[in-house]
């Protein structure tokens, strides 16, 4: 009797250390399976994050590009208007000679037909 009431205890112990374990086993599971399924959720939150990033970069490059060619257009424009100013300049002191010398000249004829009569 001895034997058989050992076999029932063993089986007993057996039984609860195999309870324990596999209850043991499926909090570990559960634990892995959670930890996974918040990894898959956060990298899913991390891709989107990315892509938004990636389109707001190359947004951001585009503009960026656009800037460039615009400062280079007002760099050739600044730099036209320099010219024709100096440009103008020149003409409009040379006009502006040319114009009291036209002055002086018809001020003598006008003085040398006063004289004469």
């Amino acid at each position: 009797m001895r034997g058989r009431d050992l076999q029932i205890t063993l089986k007993i112990v057996f039984l609860r250390v195999n309870n324990s374990a596999m209850s043991s086993f499926e909090s570990l599971y559960n634990k892995i399976e959670y930890n996974i399924k918040a990894a898959l959720l956060k990298m899913a939150d991390l891709q989107r994050d990315n892509a938004d990033l990636r389109r707001r970069n190359e947004e951001l490059e585009r503009q960026g590009q656009a800037l460039r060619l615009q400062m280079q257009e007002l760099a050739e424009r600044v730099k036209i208007i320099v010219v024709t100013k100096t440009v103008f300049d020149k003409k409009d002191k040379q006009e502006t000679k040319k114009q009291i010398n036209d002055w002086v000249r018809e001020i003598d004829k006008c003085i040398g037909r006063l004289a004469n009569k």
